[in-house]
């Protein structure tokens, strides 16, 4: 029974050190990687889509030469997850006041601002995964309007998630691209995506798209 109970507790740390590879996360959808998404929606040439596997959900952004991509993550009715990547990452969090507002005191705090792939820039993604359990690559990468995110299954409670976006293109950086198209709500707010947040928005997050795992 001894020899069983350490093999297991073996497993269990190994599983639990297991990293992804960032050097895949360069800010280029390539169509093989394209091609393992689920695509959620679209608006115009902006496309959203995911891939969930045993740790991690995956979210492509592809749209024309983007500013900000900001993702609104919702696992139930108490807190909502802003994720922003644009020349930096920052977060936001957001908590329920059961009328319809979120309110936060938070703001952002941007971190990553690198764009190279070298070791050491790998590491401080690594690094900002652990923190705040997700990375994304920031808009300089790669190729223009590509932006990747990779998002730990451990940060929610439940096996079901609800997932938003906002969008700020180079073309006009006053109109906020939502997803979904109509019932995005105020995760597409202009100060929001902009990175100027207030207080307080309006969340519907069961109108999202829905993502199970």
């Amino acid at each position: 029974m001894k020899v069983s109970l350490a093999i297991l507790l073996l497993s269990v740390s190994l599983i639990s050190v297991a990293q992804i590879d960032l050097t895949q996360l360069d800010g280029t959808i390539s169509e093989d990687e394209k091609a393992q998404f689920q695509l959620l929606g679209e608006n115009g040439v902006s496309e959203i889509s995911a891939y969930v596997d045993a740790d991690y959900i995956k979210i492509n952004v592809k749209s024309d030469t983007m500013y900000v991509a900001s993702l609104c993550f919702c696992d139930g009715n108490e807190k909502t997850i802003v994720m922003h990547a644009s020349s930096a990452l920052g977060q936001l969090n957001y908590l329920s006041a059961g009328d319809g507002t979120w309110n936060s005191s938070e703001q952002f705090d941007w971190k990553v601002r690198e764009k190279d792939m070298s070791k050491k820039t790998i590491e401080k993604r690594r690094e900002y995964l652990d923190n705040y359990g997700w990375v994304a690559n920031t808009v300089s990468m790669g190729r223009k309007g590509h932006v990747e995110f990779i998002v730990k299954k451990e940060l929610f409670t439940t096996n079901q998630v609800f997932l938003a976006a906002g969008l700020m293109l180079k073309a006009n950086p006053e109109e906020i691209i939502p997803l979904p198209t109509r019932t995005s709500g105020d995760c597409a707010a202009l100060s929001l995506v902009a990175g100027n947040a207030e207080k307080n928005y309006r969340f519907e997050p069961e109108t999202w798209f829905k993502i199970n795992f």
